[in-house]
């Protein structure tokens, strides 16, 4: 396109220059005015929130605070949440949503306009407004993007000027490559149109001339290739039937997969083709004369002679010798395995003129075979001996036991807690551990043991020829120490333990299947029993445990026979007099029994899965009765019991989630989740951070049977519950205890010290209720309220519920004093039921 073409460059980076200062200098100002308004209303905001929060603050007035917090959000559209921390608990005002900005996403980088908090104190109560430059970012966008345009016509009409000039230049060097191609392709009468500019007139004549003095060369060239050609056709016709038959047979020896050599009477090689080369290492030119034993030469004496034999019998008018599994040693050296076919060569008389060999390479078939033999007996992470290989091992040595009067010991091992952690860390880290954990049983085991995988994270060790326990306790001792070193993990440690079970073969008429089944039963009551230790199985306990899973198969059975129900127990604010939701109770609706107790079966099924379908289900019940509650009293809040197997569950959270948009009418603020003290315990980063999870949904929590447990002042910092629940065994006799009546006040007092709610449960007649308003607990539950009660029964007891007057009375006396002689009472915080 010529010297025109060259201008783009330095216009374009002219252009840039220019633009890009002058944007950079009308970004900063209108950055820097947008920034100081920004700035400016967000100060009047937090000031006006200041003088409004503080009289309804004083109060405290929640729904005041809550209307006050909403109504910022209307006064500046760049505060994106109000968040306020006071005595009383703690509200948030979020914008859900917000208008698409003007602007494009990546904008916000090219502005110091950025989002930040400001802090305003009021009195002890703190509030956080979160600021979002929606506005501001808008505003210094439309004064860039309005320059943008114009900019943008002004460098259109400087490239359209220079598009038209090179346009004209373009069509006269097109033409001239059309008719270059034309003239290449062997158009020699193609010509140019002599118009145009001077240029262009000049170029086309000058192509017209050349074009005319070539086409001449051509024609005459022509002429002699065609005479040669002719001579050469006449020349060539018999070579080319006499090559043909010739390279069929080659072309035919080449495109085979087998490899073939062909020889003489004499056993001479004539022919030998790519794949027979590659095998053998001999080339064509040097192989052809060549005695066949000299390059297929096999590995041993016996396949060596009798290859000659073979050759000789075929040569001699014999049948196709086959032969396979053979050792062929190349000429460098290499070995490999093949499988050979030896065939006479016959004209169409039937007269032997030679012999063929064909033979193939089946090394890769042959470990293929064994691998997949290997893979049969072993398991492919570890290499250890699967199941399959156990069995046969183990009717060995319980063969061999019985013959020699020996002890065998079936050892079971299970890693402790190995499914949190493949679950919280990965396979990947979970596949070395079982692979690390592989590696000590087998240096253990040696010659003399004999170690399997089961599958997962379950491994067997045979102990035969002892002949005696202690020899046994002394191997295990030994094992579990070796077991429970930390595992080193893409250089983490990662601490891990395992349990065994242990049944000992004594000559006794016993299957191996019964001995595994009862290394199994004994690993179950090392689980049991605290894990990190192993158990010897104990015929009595046998019966037992065969008791314990018949019983949780019941169980299971009963959940999917729809067999549970569930009954409510009122909670009352015994100050006002006034029902503040229901606690869900699990019972069997059992078709002999009657109605059975959590108790009598929850322990059969809570180290299992099954607690977690019935958790499931419980979830499902409570919100599904408290969206028909609904119409009754809005403000009911049903509390659930959920097991620490359910709770601490990889996917809870989003289970959780999954059930309650089945029940979209029920506010997630009206579910509160009650878990055990013990078992948020036993890992409590784990626990804090599902809390939260669920927490962020809306949902409450209480700490259930508070004080039973491994209380301590740290735990209750780390656990971010909302609400703690006093023991019934502490509340029912603290009127004649007079430690209980201490450890209620402690926990009464500790909650507040923390900002939590506190209810207690066993309140079973009005003195307890007035002792507990006088320490300062306003919330409780009990027999002296309501029993447990299905749900058609809850509705017509609380429309007769008349003891609101007793309960108001008892809340009229003074508070009394508490052990650190400062007044104990006080009211609850409901705003955080």
């Amino acid at each position: 396109m010529g010297m025109y073409s060259r201008l783009f460059l330095p216009i374009f980076v002219i252009i840039a220059v220019v633009v890009g200062v002058r944007y950079h200098l009308m970004l900063a100002s209108e950055t820097s005015y947008a920034q100081a308004r920004y700035l400016k209303d967000a100060g009047e905001l937090a000031t006006h929130l200041r003088k409004t929060l503080q009289p309804a603050l004083a109060t405290p007035d929640r729904g005041s605070i809550d209307a006050t917090l909403s109504s910022a959000l209307l006064l500046n559209a760049d505060l994106s949440a109000a968040r306020l921390d006071y005595a009383g608990g703690h509200l948030e005002a979020l914008r859900t949503t917000r208008a698409t900005p003007p602007y494009p996403g990546w904008f916000p980088r090219f502005s110091h306009i950025e989002s930040f908090n400001r802090t305003v104190d009021i009195g002890s109560a703190t509030l956080v407004l979160s600021f979002e430059p929606v506005l501001p970012l808008a505003q210094v966008w439309r004064s860039v993007h309005q320059q943008a345009l114009i900019s943008a016509l002004n460098v259109t009409i400087i490239y359209t000027l220079l598009g038209i000039i090179i346009f004209a230049n373009k069509r006269m060097l097109r033409r001239l490559a059309e008719a270059t191609n034309r003239f290449q392709n062997g158009d020699h009468a193609v010509r140019l149109p002599v118009r145009g500019t001077l240029e262009g007139r000049m170029l086309a004549s000058t192509f017209n001339n050349m074009a005319q003095r070539v086409q001449a060369l051509v024609h005459k060239l022509q002429q002699s290739q065609n005479d040669l050609s002719a001579q050469l056709t006449r020349t060539l016709l018999a070579q080319q039937q006499l090559q043909a038959e010739k390279d069929r047979i080659e072309v035919t020896l080449a495109s085979i997969g087998d490899a073939v050599i062909t020889t003489d009477l004499t056993g001479r090689i004539e022919t030998i083709n790519d794949v027979a080369q590659q095998l053998t290492g001999w080339h064509e030119s040097r192989a052809r004369g060549m005695e066949l034993h000299q390059v297929f030469i096999l590995a041993n004496n016996f396949g060596q002679h009798s290859l000659l034999k073979s050759m000789r019998a075929v040569t001699a008018g014999g049948e196709v010798v086959k032969v396979g599994n053979q050792s062929l040693r190349s000429r460098m050296g290499q070995t490999c395995t093949v499988e050979y076919t030896a065939n006479a060569i016959r004209t169409r008389e039937g007269e032997v003129q030679g012999a063929v060999l064909v033979f193939r390479d089946v090394t890769e078939r042959r470990q293929l075979m064994q691998q997949i033999s290997w893979q049969s007996n072993h398991d492919i992470l570890t290499g250890l001996p699967n199941r399959s290989a156990l069995a046969q091992r183990f009717e060995q040595e319980v063969q061999r036991a019985r013959e020699h009067g020996h002890l065998l010991a079936v050892c079971l091992f299970d890693l402790d807690h190995f499914q949190h952690v493949n679950q919280s860390l990965g396979q990947v880290v979970g596949d070395e551990i079982l692979k690390q954990a592989a590696s000590r049983l087998h240096d253990f085991a040696g010659q003399r043991h004999y170690v399997a995988r089961l599958g997962g994270d379950e491994f067997v060790l045979l102990l035969p020829e002892l002949y005696d326990r202690g020899a046994i306790d002394h191997a295990m001792s030994k094992l579990l120490a070796a077991l429970a070193r930390d595992y080193v993990c893409e250089g983490e440690a990662v601490s891990m333990s395992a349990s065994a079970g242990i049944a000992v073969y004594t000559g006794n008429d016993i299957s191996a299947d019964s001995l595994l089944r009862h290394a199994d039963q004994a690993l179950y009551q090392a689980k049991i029993t605290g894990r990190n230790r192993y158990h010897f199985f104990d015929a009595d306990l046998d019966e037992q445990v065969r008791t314990h899973y018949n019983r949780r198969t019941e169980v299971r059975a009963a959940v999917r026979a729809n067999e549970l129900a569930l009954y409510y127990q009122p909670k009352l604010d015994m100050r006002k007099g006034r029902i503040i939701g229901m606690e869900a109770l699990l019972r069997w609706a059992h078709p002999q029994r009657g109605i059975i107790g959590p108790g009598e079966f929850l322990p059969i099924v809570e180290h299992s899965d099954v607690i977690i379908d019935i958790g499931e289900w419980v979830l499902r019940e409570a919100l599904r009765q408290l969206q028909s509650w609904r119409v009754f009293d809005a403000n009911w809040v049903i509390s659930v019991n959920i097991a620490a197997r359910h709770f601490q569950r990889h996917d809870f959270v989003e289970r959780l989630t999954a059930i309650l948009a089945e029940y979209p009418d029920v506010p997630p603020h009206m579910l509160e989740l009650e878990i055990l003290e013990s078992s948020a315990l036993s890992d409590i980063a784990h626990v804090r951070s599902i809390m939260l999870d669920c927490q962020a949904l809306g949902i409450s929590f209480a700490l259930d049977d508070f004080g039973t447990g491994y209380s301590s002042m740290s735990y209750l910092k780390r656990l971010p519950a909302d609400m703690l629940k006093i023991d019934q065994s502490f509340v029912r006799n603290m009127l004649v205890d007079r430690d209980d009546l201490h450890l209620v006040s402690a926990v009464i007092g500790l909650a507040r010290s923390f900002g939590l709610g506190v209810i207690a449960e066993g309140v079973e007649t009005i003195e307890h209720g007035a002792m507990l308003m006088r320490l300062g607990c306003d919330l409780a539950q009990g027999y002296g309220i309501a029993r447990p009660m299905p749900a058609d029964e809850v509705l017509s007891w609380v429309a007769s519920f008349d003891k609101a007057a007793v309960w108001q009375a008892a809340a009229s006396l003074p508070p009394i004093v508490s052990l650190h002689g400062e007044p104990a009472g006080g009211t609850s915080q409901l705003a955080l039921i």
